[in-house]
């Protein structure tokens, strides 16, 4: 977004106090991360914002919000006077988005967001451009806003992901992004020490849908897209006949609830590439389509799917659709696949919780028609699930016991829990390390996984605070 001081402090809801002379475009609230003729924010928290619009102006800044009473900074910064700065940043997001014409995604769900988000952000670039999305991890109250205001400056669309931990805060972030598609991508046990209950958590990913509209231009109607086999969203569901948001639903049609689903997946094969067959069902029947993904797991077929259902819904040729789908690569350690000695290592180590560590564990089982090698799981400390944590860890090691996989590392303290269970269970080659013990771990998986007798696989899996990643990076260093 690029305002003139005028339009800044209108933006904002705020006084103008000072006008500077330099270009304002983007929005930044930390000095150590400037942007050249950006807005600094400065956020009251932990640190008072306020002390560093010195450092902002000095590494680039050429405008400040800041709060009333504050005094008016030195320097020939544009200066902007508002009640509460983080209010007046929420404001800036808001009216960068009622300039979007286009369709607005908006995403949020349990596990799956940031994959996703990649993927309709691929899709929705098929007929639009260019396509404003979320950067990095900028899904909360200050990145939702952050990313509406950055570049590119006139987008003809946005794909937004909504981060949450606590209830109340995706209506927030809805209420700012005033979506006109909406999608929930999963709904699973998560944030439990600050949610209580999956009831808690469905109400929670479905408070955006009360914030979906038309387009401004006059193109679709609103659209939410859900897994249709996922009971605890039933009651925050429209009904089917309501014409407006118009609801299109995806997944397993096995398990669907109250009718046929528009996107089905009929088949899954998991190696080196995911490859998936889809059902897109319409008034003349079900027209199959066949997409091969470069992400790893049988769940980005649904991410998939979903995708899908948005770019049906916005008119996009499904042929460029599906070309872009192939081309998205993993994000960051989101089920990135790497060939190490012969073997097939899957690091997807920056999030977990109990519905996102079965879907991985069920994924890497599927890999045994393919692999002549051992199928190993390395898991760390699903963080932030309150009271009932230790059964929630055990429950993963059984099912790693269920599904057969040859061996189990377990990292971190709650761990011990999922190692506990899956030897009781009966697998027999399990193993724990306390957090740091990353040289005991390379070696645990290098007496496994030899570079002379390839054709096995390691699955790495944990909460981001664990950071898995280390003994990933260790191991490829002895290869």
């Amino acid at each position: 977004m690029r305002w003139t001081p005028q339009g800044l402090a209108e933006a904002a809801g705020g006084r103008l106090r000072r006008a500077g002379t330099r270009a304002i475009a983007g929005a930044f609230i930390d000095s150590r991360t400037p942007r050249a003729e950006g807005l600094f924010v400065p956020i009251v928290a932990a640190r008072d914002g306020h002390d560093f619009i010195a450092a902002a102006h000095a590494a680039g800044a050429s405008a400040t919000l800041i709060a009333a009473g504050r005094p008016l900074p030195e320097g020939e910064l544009t200066v902007v006077e508002v009640d509460d700065t983080l209010a007046g940043l929420s404001a800036l997001g808001r009216s960068a988005r009622a300039g979007i014409s286009g369709p607005v995604v908006t995403i949020s769900g349990s596990n799956g967001k940031t994959t996703t988000r990649a993927f309709v952000q691929a899709a929705v670039g098929a007929g639009f451009d260019p396509v404003l999305c979320t950067r990095g991890n900028f899904n909360n109250h200050l990145g939702l806003p952050l990313t509406l205001v950055d570049a590119p400056h006139e987008p003809a669309a946005a794909v937004l992901e909504l981060g949450m931990s606590a209830p109340g805060e995706n209506d927030h972030l809805a209420s700012v992004a005033a979506p006109t598609v909406h999608v929930i991508t999963s709904i699973a046990l998560e944030h439990l020490e600050f949610m209580g209950s999956l009831a808690a958590i469905a109400a929670a990913e479905a408070e955006p849908i009360a914030h979906l509209r038309p387009r401004a231009d006059g193109g679709e109607a609103a659209l939410l897209v859900v897994p249709g086999d996922e009971p605890s969203l039933l009651p925050h569901l429209p009904p089917r006949a309501d014409a407006s948001p118009r609801v299109l639903r995806f997944g397993d049609p096995k398990a669907a609830l109250g009718g046929p689903l528009d996107i089905e997946i009929l088949a899954v094969e998991v190696g080196p590439r995911t490859r998936a067959v889809l059902g897109l069902r319409s008034a003349g029947g079900v027209e199959r389509l066949e997409i091969s993904l470069r992400t790893f797991g049988a769940h980005n077929a649904r991410n998939a799917a979903a995708a899908i259902a948005v770019a049906r819904h916005l008119g996009l040729p499904l042929p460029a659709v599906v070309e872009a789908l192939e081309a998205v690569e993993p994000v960051g350690d989101r089920g990135r696949l790497r060939e190490l000695g012969g073997h097939l290592i899957i690091a997807d180590c920056y999030n977990a919780n109990p519905g996102s560590m079965v879907a991985a564990l069920d994924s890497l089982a599927l890999l045994r028609a393919g692999r002549r090698g051992p199928l190993i799981a390395v898991l760390g400390d699903m963080l932030e699930l309150g009271p009932d944590e230790a059964e929630l860890h055990a429950e993963i090691g059984r099912r790693a016991a269920a599904l057969g996989i040859d061996a189990l590392l377990g990292v971190g303290p709650r761990s011990a829990h999922t190692v506990t269970a899956a030897r009781a269970a009966g697998l027999g080659d399990v193993a724990w390390l306390e957090l740091d013990a990353v040289d005991e771990a390379v070696a645990w998986l290098g007496a496994r996984l030899p570079p002379d007798q390839a054709g096995g696989a390691a699955l790495f899996k944990a909460s981001r605070g664990v950071r898995l990643e280390r003994v990933v990076d260790g191991l490829a260093e002895t290869r």
